[in-house]
Protein backbone atom coordinates (compact mmCIF):
# COMPACT_ATOMS: atom_id res chain seq x y z
CA UNK A 1 0.00 0.00 0.00
CA UNK A 2 0.93 3.59 -0.39
CA UNK A 3 -0.02 6.57 1.43
CA UNK A 4 1.18 9.50 -0.68
CA UNK A 5 -0.25 12.85 -2.64
CA UNK A 6 -0.57 10.81 -5.67
CA UNK A 7 0.05 12.89 -9.00
CA UNK A 8 6.29 -10.98 -29.00
CA UNK A 9 8.99 -14.10 -28.97
CA UNK A 10 12.70 -13.48 -28.96
CA UNK A 11 15.04 -16.06 -30.30
CA UNK A 12 18.19 -16.66 -32.11
CA UNK A 13 15.86 -17.38 -35.06
CA UNK A 14 12.78 -15.35 -35.48
CA UNK A 15 11.26 -18.68 -36.38
CA UNK A 16 11.92 -20.20 -33.54
CA UNK A 17 9.68 -19.57 -30.29
CA UNK A 18 9.88 -21.15 -26.78
CA UNK A 19 6.67 -20.47 -24.77
CA UNK A 20 7.13 -21.14 -20.94
CA UNK A 21 4.70 -21.84 -18.79
CA UNK A 22 6.81 -19.14 -16.08
CA UNK A 23 8.16 -15.70 -16.74
CA UNK A 24 11.77 -15.18 -17.75
CA UNK A 25 12.52 -11.46 -17.32
CA UNK A 26 15.33 -9.62 -18.12
CA UNK A 27 16.94 -9.54 -14.50
CA UNK A 28 16.56 -12.85 -14.69
CA UNK A 29 19.22 -15.14 -15.88
CA UNK A 30 17.72 -16.82 -19.12
CA UNK A 31 18.87 -19.80 -21.29
CA UNK A 32 21.64 -19.20 -23.84
CA UNK A 33 19.64 -20.11 -27.12
CA UNK A 34 15.94 -18.19 -27.08
CA UNK A 35 14.66 -15.78 -24.61
CA UNK A 36 11.21 -17.93 -23.78
CA UNK A 37 7.99 -14.99 -23.73
CA UNK A 38 5.74 -16.35 -21.84
CA UNK A 39 -0.64 -6.45 -9.42
CA UNK A 40 -17.72 10.15 13.33
CA UNK A 41 -14.20 12.28 13.14
CA UNK A 42 -13.06 10.63 16.81
CA UNK A 43 -13.63 7.56 15.09
CA UNK A 44 -11.16 7.41 11.94
CA UNK A 45 -7.84 5.75 13.76
CA UNK A 46 -7.57 2.49 15.04
CA UNK A 47 -7.81 2.46 18.64
CA UNK A 48 -7.24 -0.14 21.87
CA UNK A 49 -10.54 0.66 23.92
CA UNK A 50 -12.28 -2.53 24.08
CA UNK A 51 -15.82 -2.60 23.11
CA UNK A 52 -18.10 -1.62 26.31
CA UNK A 53 -20.85 -4.16 26.07
CA UNK A 54 -20.14 -7.58 27.45
CA UNK A 55 -22.81 -9.92 26.23
CA UNK A 56 -22.93 -13.02 24.38
CA UNK A 57 -19.46 -14.82 23.45
CA UNK A 58 -18.90 -14.32 19.41
CA UNK A 59 -20.26 -16.34 16.72
CA UNK A 60 -17.67 -18.62 15.19
CA UNK A 61 -16.29 -20.13 11.77
CA UNK A 62 -14.34 -23.34 11.43
CA UNK A 63 -10.82 -22.64 12.02
CA UNK A 64 -9.32 -22.48 8.55
CA UNK A 65 -6.14 -24.88 7.42
CA UNK A 66 -5.08 -26.30 4.46
CA UNK A 67 -7.03 -28.98 3.36
CA UNK A 68 -6.38 -32.60 2.87
CA UNK A 69 -5.04 -33.34 -0.91
CA UNK A 70 -7.99 -35.25 -2.37
CA UNK A 71 -7.09 -37.27 -5.54
CA UNK A 72 -8.10 -36.58 -9.06
CA UNK A 73 -10.69 -39.26 -10.11
CA UNK A 74 -9.45 -40.98 -13.32
CA UNK A 75 -12.00 -43.32 -15.34
CA UNK A 76 -8.83 -44.99 -17.20
CA UNK A 77 -5.02 -45.75 -16.38
CA UNK A 78 -2.87 -45.00 -19.50
CA UNK A 79 1.14 -46.48 -19.52
CA UNK A 80 2.76 -43.28 -18.47
CA UNK A 81 5.82 -43.91 -21.46
CA UNK A 82 2.71 -44.36 -23.79
CA UNK A 83 1.87 -40.27 -23.40
CA UNK A 84 5.64 -38.67 -22.10
CA UNK A 85 9.08 -39.26 -23.51
CA UNK A 86 11.04 -41.06 -20.63
CA UNK A 87 14.07 -42.89 -20.60
CA UNK A 88 14.75 -45.87 -17.94
CA UNK A 89 16.64 -43.07 -15.62
CA UNK A 90 13.33 -41.64 -14.51
CA UNK A 91 12.19 -41.31 -11.17
CA UNK A 92 8.60 -42.67 -10.41
CA UNK A 93 6.28 -39.70 -9.56
CA UNK A 94 3.44 -39.74 -7.76
CA UNK A 95 1.85 -37.66 -10.55
CA UNK A 96 2.81 -39.72 -13.17
CA UNK A 97 -0.46 -41.44 -13.63
CA UNK A 98 -1.89 -38.52 -13.64
CA UNK A 99 0.38 -36.98 -16.01
CA UNK A 100 -0.51 -39.40 -18.88
CA UNK A 101 -3.74 -39.49 -18.20
CA UNK A 102 -4.25 -35.64 -18.15
CA UNK A 103 -2.37 -35.09 -21.35
CA UNK A 104 -4.35 -37.41 -23.11
CA UNK A 105 -7.28 -35.90 -22.11
CA UNK A 106 -5.94 -32.27 -22.77
CA UNK A 107 -5.67 -33.70 -27.09
CA UNK A 108 -8.93 -35.42 -26.38
CA UNK A 109 -10.99 -31.94 -25.40
CA UNK A 110 -8.73 -30.21 -28.12
CA UNK A 111 -9.84 -32.50 -31.40
CA UNK A 112 -13.53 -31.70 -29.93
CA UNK A 113 -13.07 -28.13 -29.15
CA UNK A 114 -10.78 -26.79 -31.81
CA UNK A 115 -13.19 -27.34 -34.85
CA UNK A 116 -16.01 -25.60 -32.72
CA UNK A 117 -13.94 -22.94 -31.80
CA UNK A 118 -11.76 -22.27 -34.64
CA UNK A 119 -13.37 -24.23 -37.73
CA UNK A 120 -10.65 -26.24 -38.71
CA UNK A 121 -9.35 -29.84 -37.82
CA UNK A 122 -7.59 -30.36 -35.09
CA UNK A 123 -3.81 -31.43 -35.61
CA UNK A 124 -2.45 -33.18 -32.38
CA UNK A 125 1.15 -32.28 -31.15
CA UNK A 126 3.17 -33.71 -33.58
CA UNK A 127 6.70 -34.08 -31.23
CA UNK A 128 5.16 -34.99 -28.15
CA UNK A 129 5.66 -34.33 -24.28
CA UNK A 130 9.22 -34.67 -22.96
CA UNK A 131 10.13 -34.92 -19.09
CA UNK A 132 13.42 -33.49 -18.06
CA UNK A 133 15.31 -34.68 -14.65
CA UNK A 134 18.56 -34.63 -13.42
CA UNK A 135 19.20 -38.35 -14.23
CA UNK A 136 17.72 -38.44 -17.83
CA UNK A 137 20.80 -39.52 -20.34
CA UNK A 138 18.50 -39.24 -23.53
CA UNK A 139 18.26 -35.86 -24.70
CA UNK A 140 15.48 -33.87 -25.54
CA UNK A 141 14.96 -31.68 -28.10
CA UNK A 142 16.32 -28.76 -28.73
CA UNK A 143 14.16 -25.31 -29.62
CA UNK A 144 16.75 -23.09 -31.44
CA UNK A 145 19.85 -25.56 -29.90
CA UNK A 146 20.64 -28.90 -30.99
CA UNK A 147 19.15 -30.14 -27.46
CA UNK A 148 17.81 -28.44 -24.17
CA UNK A 149 20.27 -28.46 -21.62
CA UNK A 150 18.42 -29.68 -18.16
CA UNK A 151 19.41 -26.52 -16.30
CA UNK A 152 17.90 -24.57 -18.98
CA UNK A 153 14.49 -26.72 -18.78
CA UNK A 154 14.20 -25.31 -15.02
CA UNK A 155 14.31 -22.14 -16.02
CA UNK A 156 11.62 -22.61 -18.35
CA UNK A 157 9.76 -24.78 -15.54
CA UNK A 158 7.50 -26.09 -18.85
CA UNK A 159 7.53 -25.12 -22.14
CA UNK A 160 6.09 -25.34 -25.78
CA UNK A 161 8.46 -25.11 -28.87
CA UNK A 162 7.24 -24.38 -32.53
CA UNK A 163 10.40 -25.89 -33.67
CA UNK A 164 9.56 -29.64 -33.59
CA UNK A 165 6.20 -29.24 -32.21
CA UNK A 166 7.20 -30.59 -28.71
CA UNK A 167 6.28 -29.61 -25.31
CA UNK A 168 8.79 -30.50 -21.96
CA UNK A 169 8.59 -29.89 -18.58
CA UNK A 170 10.75 -30.16 -15.05
CA UNK A 171 10.15 -33.14 -13.34
CA UNK A 172 13.09 -32.61 -11.00
CA UNK A 173 11.79 -32.76 -7.45
CA UNK A 174 14.44 -30.55 -5.97
CA UNK A 175 13.11 -28.05 -4.02
CA UNK A 176 15.70 -25.42 -4.20
CA UNK A 177 15.69 -25.19 -8.02
CA UNK A 178 12.51 -27.30 -9.14
CA UNK A 179 8.84 -25.67 -8.96
CA UNK A 180 6.40 -28.38 -10.57
CA UNK A 181 6.98 -31.47 -8.42
CA UNK A 182 6.86 -30.07 -5.03
CA UNK A 183 3.95 -27.83 -6.08
CA UNK A 184 2.00 -30.94 -6.78
CA UNK A 185 3.06 -33.28 -3.83
CA UNK A 186 1.89 -29.65 -1.42
CA UNK A 187 -0.96 -29.37 -3.62
CA UNK A 188 -2.16 -32.42 -5.69
CA UNK A 189 -1.14 -33.59 -9.15
CA UNK A 190 -3.57 -31.16 -10.36
CA UNK A 191 -1.20 -28.60 -10.82
CA UNK A 192 0.40 -30.49 -13.22
CA UNK A 193 -2.53 -30.76 -15.84
CA UNK A 194 -3.15 -26.94 -15.54
CA UNK A 195 0.81 -26.58 -16.71
CA UNK A 196 0.74 -28.87 -19.53
CA UNK A 197 -3.39 -27.23 -20.36
CA UNK A 198 -1.34 -24.07 -20.42
CA UNK A 199 1.25 -24.91 -22.44
CA UNK A 200 -0.72 -26.91 -25.17
CA UNK A 201 -2.39 -23.27 -25.49
CA UNK A 202 0.44 -22.15 -26.92
CA UNK A 203 0.70 -25.33 -29.70
CA UNK A 204 -2.71 -23.57 -30.24
CA UNK A 205 -1.60 -20.24 -31.01
CA UNK A 206 0.78 -21.83 -33.35
CA UNK A 207 -1.79 -22.86 -35.56
CA UNK A 208 -4.21 -20.26 -35.58
CA UNK A 209 -1.19 -18.41 -36.40
CA UNK A 210 -1.28 -16.16 -33.58
CA UNK A 211 2.48 -16.41 -32.36
CA UNK A 212 2.93 -14.84 -35.98
CA UNK A 213 1.18 -11.50 -35.22
CA UNK A 214 2.61 -8.74 -32.90
CA UNK A 215 1.12 -9.06 -30.11
CA UNK A 216 2.48 -8.63 -26.32
CA UNK A 217 3.36 -11.75 -24.74
CA UNK A 218 1.44 -10.84 -21.91
CA UNK A 219 -1.81 -11.25 -23.62
CA UNK A 220 -0.75 -14.53 -25.71
CA UNK A 221 0.13 -15.94 -21.77
CA UNK A 222 -3.65 -14.54 -20.61
CA UNK A 223 -5.23 -16.53 -23.55
CA UNK A 224 -3.18 -19.45 -22.63
CA UNK A 225 -4.35 -19.19 -18.77
CA UNK A 226 -7.95 -18.57 -19.96
CA UNK A 227 -7.48 -21.73 -21.91
CA UNK A 228 -6.34 -23.82 -19.26
CA UNK A 229 -9.11 -22.57 -17.33
CA UNK A 230 -11.20 -23.88 -19.81
CA UNK A 231 -9.75 -27.69 -19.41
CA UNK A 232 -10.14 -27.65 -16.03
CA UNK A 233 -13.70 -26.57 -15.96
CA UNK A 234 -14.93 -29.19 -18.32
CA UNK A 235 -12.86 -31.68 -15.86
CA UNK A 236 -14.22 -30.15 -13.05
CA UNK A 237 -18.16 -30.63 -14.16
CA UNK A 238 -17.90 -34.07 -15.50
CA UNK A 239 -17.90 -33.52 -19.15
CA UNK A 240 -14.26 -35.58 -19.76
CA UNK A 241 -14.45 -39.24 -20.19
CA UNK A 242 -11.15 -39.64 -19.06
CA UNK A 243 -11.27 -37.81 -15.83
CA UNK A 244 -13.03 -35.84 -13.30
CA UNK A 245 -11.48 -32.66 -11.01
CA UNK A 246 -12.75 -31.45 -7.55
CA UNK A 247 -12.79 -28.22 -5.62
CA UNK A 248 -9.11 -29.09 -3.97
CA UNK A 249 -7.88 -29.50 -7.46
CA UNK A 250 -9.43 -26.24 -8.83
CA UNK A 251 -7.83 -24.11 -6.09
CA UNK A 252 -4.32 -25.72 -6.65
CA UNK A 253 -5.08 -24.94 -9.92
CA UNK A 254 -5.37 -20.96 -8.54
CA UNK A 255 -2.34 -21.70 -6.00
CA UNK A 256 -0.16 -22.76 -8.70
CA UNK A 257 -1.22 -19.34 -10.54
CA UNK A 258 0.18 -17.56 -7.76
CA UNK A 259 3.47 -19.30 -7.57
CA UNK A 260 4.35 -18.29 -10.75
CA UNK A 261 2.66 -15.05 -11.44
CA UNK A 262 5.30 -11.92 -12.71
CA UNK A 263 7.45 -10.67 -9.54
CA UNK A 264 6.24 -7.88 -7.98
CA UNK A 265 7.60 -4.19 -9.23
CA UNK A 266 7.75 -5.65 -13.10
CA UNK A 267 5.71 -4.39 -15.64
CA UNK A 268 3.82 -7.18 -17.61
CA UNK A 269 4.40 -5.29 -21.02
CA UNK A 270 7.95 -6.59 -20.78
CA UNK A 271 8.85 -9.44 -23.22
CA UNK A 272 8.45 -12.58 -21.25
CA UNK A 273 5.23 -11.08 -18.94
CA UNK A 274 2.91 -13.42 -17.53
CA UNK A 275 1.33 -11.01 -15.53
CA UNK A 276 0.39 -10.74 -11.89
CA UNK A 277 -2.01 -13.61 -9.89
CA UNK A 278 -4.69 -11.10 -10.12
CA UNK A 279 -4.44 -11.17 -13.79
CA UNK A 280 -3.71 -14.88 -14.25
CA UNK A 281 -6.28 -16.30 -11.68
CA UNK A 282 -8.89 -14.16 -13.75
CA UNK A 283 -7.78 -15.17 -17.25
CA UNK A 284 -8.28 -18.64 -15.69
CA UNK A 285 -11.56 -18.10 -14.41
CA UNK A 286 -12.91 -16.44 -17.62
CA UNK A 287 -12.35 -19.76 -19.20
CA UNK A 288 -13.44 -22.10 -16.32
CA UNK A 289 -16.87 -19.92 -16.17
CA UNK A 290 -17.40 -19.54 -19.93
CA UNK A 291 -15.50 -21.72 -22.20
CA UNK A 292 -13.00 -21.50 -24.94
CA UNK A 293 -14.85 -19.52 -27.13
CA UNK A 294 -14.68 -16.65 -25.43
CA UNK A 295 -10.68 -17.65 -24.63
CA UNK A 296 -10.13 -17.32 -28.34
CA UNK A 297 -11.54 -13.33 -28.07
CA UNK A 298 -8.50 -12.43 -25.82
CA UNK A 299 -5.97 -11.87 -28.44
CA UNK A 300 -8.16 -9.32 -29.93
CA UNK A 301 -10.46 -8.19 -26.56
CA UNK A 302 -7.90 -8.86 -23.86
CA UNK A 303 -9.34 -8.59 -20.30
CA UNK A 304 -7.94 -5.18 -18.30
CA UNK A 305 -4.70 -5.90 -16.51
CA UNK A 306 -3.65 -4.27 -13.37
CA UNK A 307 -0.51 -2.00 -12.46
CA UNK A 308 2.60 -4.05 -11.52
CA UNK A 309 5.64 -1.66 -11.55
CA UNK A 310 6.52 1.11 -9.29
CA UNK A 311 7.25 4.56 -9.08
CA UNK A 312 11.32 4.98 -9.98
CA UNK A 313 12.37 5.58 -6.74
CA UNK A 314 9.77 5.61 -4.44
CA UNK A 315 9.21 4.66 -1.15
CA UNK A 316 7.09 1.92 -2.42
CA UNK A 317 9.61 0.53 -4.80
CA UNK A 318 12.28 0.57 -2.00
CA UNK A 319 9.81 -1.11 0.91
CA UNK A 320 8.65 -3.54 -2.18
CA UNK A 321 5.34 -2.08 -1.88
CA UNK A 322 4.75 -3.18 1.81
CA UNK A 323 3.86 0.06 3.74
CA UNK A 324 5.18 -0.11 7.50
CA UNK A 325 2.95 -1.52 10.26
CA UNK A 326 4.90 0.45 12.98
CA UNK A 327 6.36 3.63 11.90
CA UNK A 328 8.07 3.85 15.20
CA UNK A 329 9.91 -0.09 14.44
CA UNK A 330 12.06 2.04 11.18
CA UNK A 331 15.16 4.01 12.20
CA UNK A 332 15.01 7.71 12.13
CA UNK A 333 17.21 7.75 8.76
CA UNK A 334 14.48 5.58 7.26
CA UNK A 335 11.66 7.75 8.31
CA UNK A 336 13.28 11.10 6.93
CA UNK A 337 14.23 9.67 3.63
CA UNK A 338 11.00 7.78 3.19
CA UNK A 339 8.39 9.59 4.79
CA UNK A 340 10.02 13.31 5.17
CA UNK A 341 6.25 14.35 5.88
CA UNK A 342 5.50 12.05 8.66
CA UNK A 343 4.56 8.43 8.41
CA UNK A 344 1.50 6.83 9.34
CA UNK A 345 1.11 2.95 9.66
CA UNK A 346 -0.77 0.93 7.64
CA UNK A 347 -3.35 0.04 10.46
CA UNK A 348 -3.90 3.45 10.75
CA UNK A 349 -3.90 5.02 7.15
CA UNK A 350 -6.18 1.88 5.95
CA UNK A 351 -8.68 2.24 8.72
CA UNK A 352 -9.14 6.09 7.94
CA UNK A 353 -9.45 5.26 4.27
CA UNK A 354 -11.96 2.70 4.60
CA UNK A 355 -14.19 5.06 6.43
CA UNK A 356 -13.38 7.61 4.11
CA UNK A 357 -14.59 5.37 1.07
CA UNK A 358 -17.96 4.02 2.92
CA UNK A 359 -18.88 7.88 4.53
CA UNK A 360 -18.75 9.30 0.77
CA UNK A 361 -20.27 6.21 -1.09
CA UNK A 362 -23.19 6.44 1.18
CA UNK A 363 -23.48 9.78 1.08
CA UNK A 364 -23.32 9.38 -2.90
CA UNK A 365 -25.13 6.56 -3.64
CA UNK A 366 -27.71 5.27 -0.59
CA UNK A 367 -28.27 9.79 0.72
CA UNK A 368 -27.33 8.23 4.27
CA UNK A 369 -25.00 8.19 7.09
CA UNK A 370 -22.33 5.63 6.95
CA UNK A 371 -22.18 4.45 10.69
CA UNK A 372 -18.84 4.39 11.30
CA UNK A 373 -16.32 1.82 13.14
CA UNK A 374 -13.26 1.84 15.65
CA UNK A 375 -10.66 -0.71 15.52
CA UNK A 376 -9.39 -2.63 18.08
CA UNK A 377 -5.72 -4.97 18.56
CA UNK A 378 -5.83 -7.37 20.78
CA UNK A 379 -3.47 -10.84 21.45
CA UNK A 380 -6.37 -13.63 21.42
CA UNK A 381 -10.15 -13.21 19.72
CA UNK A 382 -10.70 -15.48 22.18
CA UNK A 383 -11.05 -12.59 24.71
CA UNK A 384 -13.81 -10.39 23.04
CA UNK A 385 -17.31 -10.51 23.99
CA UNK A 386 -20.09 -8.26 22.81
CA UNK A 387 -23.50 -8.31 21.70
CA UNK A 388 -24.43 -10.01 18.57
CA UNK A 389 -20.64 -10.55 17.83
CA UNK A 390 -19.60 -11.77 14.09
CA UNK A 391 -16.82 -13.40 13.28
CA UNK A 392 -15.63 -13.04 9.72
CA UNK A 393 -12.57 -15.07 9.73
CA UNK A 394 -10.18 -16.65 11.92
CA UNK A 395 -8.61 -13.12 12.64
CA UNK A 396 -11.31 -10.66 12.73
CA UNK A 397 -14.36 -10.10 14.77
CA UNK A 398 -17.29 -7.61 14.35
CA UNK A 399 -18.66 -5.75 17.04
CA UNK A 400 -21.39 -4.62 15.29
CA UNK A 401 -23.50 -3.16 18.19
CA UNK A 402 -20.01 -0.96 19.39
CA UNK A 403 -19.29 -0.82 15.90
CA UNK A 404 -15.71 -1.89 16.33
CA UNK A 405 -13.32 -4.44 14.14
CA UNK A 406 -11.85 -6.34 16.72
CA UNK A 407 -8.19 -8.29 15.03
CA UNK A 408 -6.22 -10.96 16.49
CA UNK A 409 -2.90 -9.15 16.29
CA UNK A 410 -0.48 -12.04 16.69
CA UNK A 411 -2.06 -13.85 13.64
CA UNK A 412 -2.42 -10.70 11.39
CA UNK A 413 1.19 -9.72 11.66
CA UNK A 414 2.35 -13.47 10.62
CA UNK A 415 -0.03 -12.73 7.57
CA UNK A 416 1.36 -9.48 7.32
CA UNK A 417 5.17 -10.45 7.52
CA UNK A 418 4.70 -13.91 5.15
CA UNK A 419 2.50 -12.29 2.34
CA UNK A 420 2.65 -8.39 2.91
CA UNK A 421 0.40 -5.81 4.11
CA UNK A 422 -2.87 -5.95 1.99
CA UNK A 423 -3.20 -9.14 4.07
CA UNK A 424 -4.89 -6.13 7.11
CA UNK A 425 -6.08 -4.55 3.52
CA UNK A 426 -8.37 -7.42 3.06
CA UNK A 427 -9.38 -8.34 6.90
CA UNK A 428 -10.31 -4.14 7.51
CA UNK A 429 -12.15 -4.36 4.10
CA UNK A 430 -14.39 -7.85 5.09
CA UNK A 431 -14.94 -6.24 8.57
CA UNK A 432 -16.29 -2.48 7.29
CA UNK A 433 -18.04 -4.37 4.26
CA UNK A 434 -19.87 -6.37 6.89
CA UNK A 435 -21.07 -3.32 8.71
CA UNK A 436 -22.39 -1.47 5.71
CA UNK A 437 -24.85 -4.61 4.72
CA UNK A 438 -25.91 -4.31 8.89
CA UNK A 439 -26.76 -0.70 7.55
CA UNK A 440 -28.21 -0.97 4.41
CA UNK A 441 -30.31 -3.45 5.82
CA UNK A 442 -29.30 -6.57 3.94
CA UNK A 443 -31.15 -9.66 4.93
CA UNK A 444 -28.41 -12.27 3.18
CA UNK A 445 -27.08 -14.84 5.30
CA UNK A 446 -24.19 -17.32 5.19
CA UNK A 447 -22.06 -17.48 2.33
CA UNK A 448 -24.11 -15.20 0.31
CA UNK A 449 -23.50 -12.52 2.82
CA UNK A 450 -19.52 -13.20 3.03
CA UNK A 451 -18.93 -13.21 -0.78
CA UNK A 452 -20.89 -9.83 -0.99
CA UNK A 453 -18.19 -8.47 1.85
CA UNK A 454 -15.62 -9.76 -0.67
CA UNK A 455 -17.37 -7.95 -3.42
CA UNK A 456 -17.24 -4.87 -1.43
CA UNK A 457 -14.25 -5.00 -0.12
CA UNK A 458 -13.36 -5.18 -4.10
CA UNK A 459 -14.86 -2.00 -4.64
CA UNK A 460 -12.91 -0.15 -2.74
CA UNK A 461 -9.85 -1.42 -4.05
CA UNK A 462 -11.39 -0.44 -7.28
CA UNK A 463 -11.83 3.14 -6.01
CA UNK A 464 -8.10 3.35 -4.89
CA UNK A 465 -6.12 1.25 -7.29
CA UNK A 466 -3.74 3.57 -9.62
CA UNK A 467 -4.93 4.13 -13.69
CA UNK A 468 -2.32 3.77 -16.43
CA UNK A 469 -1.41 7.35 -15.56
CA UNK A 470 -0.80 6.57 -11.46
CA UNK A 471 -3.98 8.30 -10.27
CA UNK A 472 -6.99 6.57 -8.77
CA UNK A 473 -10.31 7.49 -9.30
CA UNK A 474 -11.00 8.84 -5.30
CA UNK A 475 -7.92 11.08 -5.73
CA UNK A 476 -9.69 13.04 -9.30
CA UNK A 477 -12.20 13.52 -6.23
CA UNK A 478 -13.13 16.30 -3.94
CA UNK A 479 -16.14 15.98 -2.70
CA UNK A 480 -16.27 18.63 0.36
CA UNK A 481 -14.94 21.28 -2.04
CA UNK A 482 -11.24 21.93 0.67
CA UNK A 483 -8.71 21.50 -2.10
CA UNK A 484 -7.45 18.58 -0.65
CA UNK A 485 -8.55 14.42 -3.21
CA UNK A 486 -10.81 12.58 -0.87
CA UNK A 487 -7.83 9.98 -1.00
CA UNK A 488 -4.23 10.27 -0.88
CA UNK A 489 -3.70 6.22 -0.35
CA UNK A 490 -3.22 3.57 -3.57
CA UNK A 491 -2.80 -0.07 -3.84
CA UNK A 492 0.52 -1.35 -4.61
CA UNK A 493 2.19 -3.78 -7.21
CA UNK A 494 1.31 -6.78 -5.31
CA UNK A 495 -1.62 -5.57 -2.90
CA UNK A 496 -3.98 -7.54 -5.41
CA UNK A 497 -2.41 -10.96 -5.41
CA UNK A 498 -1.74 -10.71 -1.68
CA UNK A 499 -5.82 -10.31 -1.32
CA UNK A 500 -5.98 -13.17 -3.84
CA UNK A 501 -3.96 -15.67 -1.22
CA UNK A 502 -6.35 -14.33 1.47
CA UNK A 503 -9.13 -15.70 -0.22
CA UNK A 504 -7.71 -18.75 -1.40
CA UNK A 505 -6.34 -19.18 2.10
CA UNK A 506 -9.97 -18.63 3.81
CA UNK A 507 -12.32 -20.22 1.24
CA UNK A 508 -14.17 -23.30 2.58
CA UNK A 509 -12.72 -26.86 1.03
CA UNK A 510 -15.57 -27.73 -1.16
CA UNK A 511 -18.74 -26.62 -3.31
CA UNK A 512 -21.09 -28.19 -0.71
CA UNK A 513 -19.73 -26.53 2.72
CA UNK A 514 -21.40 -22.95 2.08
CA UNK A 515 -20.46 -21.63 4.85
CA UNK A 516 -17.70 -19.09 3.32
CA UNK A 517 -17.46 -19.56 -0.30
CA UNK A 518 -15.20 -21.57 -2.12
CA UNK A 519 -11.54 -19.85 -3.29
CA UNK A 520 -12.77 -19.82 -6.57
CA UNK A 521 -15.95 -18.24 -5.58
CA UNK A 522 -14.15 -15.66 -3.57
CA UNK A 523 -11.74 -14.55 -5.90
CA UNK A 524 -15.05 -14.13 -8.62
CA UNK A 525 -17.13 -11.97 -5.91
CA UNK A 526 -13.60 -10.17 -5.19
CA UNK A 527 -13.03 -9.55 -8.89
CA UNK A 528 -16.40 -8.52 -9.37
CA UNK A 529 -16.25 -5.30 -7.34
CA UNK A 530 -12.52 -4.08 -8.50
CA UNK A 531 -13.35 -4.64 -12.12
CA UNK A 532 -17.27 -3.79 -11.88
CA UNK A 533 -17.47 -1.28 -8.49
CA UNK A 534 -20.02 -0.92 -6.55
CA UNK A 535 -22.83 -1.59 -8.86
CA UNK A 536 -21.82 -4.40 -10.17
CA UNK A 537 -22.05 -5.88 -6.55
CA UNK A 538 -25.39 -4.60 -5.74
CA UNK A 539 -26.43 -6.29 -9.29
CA UNK A 540 -25.01 -9.61 -7.88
Amino acid sequence: MTLSILAAACANDAGVRVQSAVPILPETTAPAAPTPTDAPDDTTAPTDTAPTTQAAPPTTVEDVTEPLIIEPELAVSIPFTDVVDADAAKPARDHDGFVAVAFTDIERWWNETFPAVYGDAFEPLDGGLYAGYPERSTPIPGCGEPETNYDDLQLFVAFYCNVGDFMAYDDGDDPDFSLLTPLADAFGPAVMGVVLAHEYGHAIQERIGALDRPIATIITEQQADCFAGAWTGQAYRGESPLLRLGDTDVRAGLLAMLEVRDPVGTNQFTPGGHGSAFDRVGAFQVGFLEGPARCAELLDDPLPLMPNQFQPFSADAILEGNAPYDCDALSPDVLSQLFPNGCTSAPEFLADDLLNFWEVTFADEFGSAYGGFTVQRVDSLASVSCADARRLTPQVVVCPVERVVVYDEPAVLDLYNEFGDFTLGYIYGVAAAELVQLDLGSELAGEDRILLDDCYTGAWVRDITPSSNGTTPRSQRDTDGDGVPDSTVATSPGDLDEAIRMTILLGDIGANVDELGTAFEKIDAFRTGVLGGLAACQAG
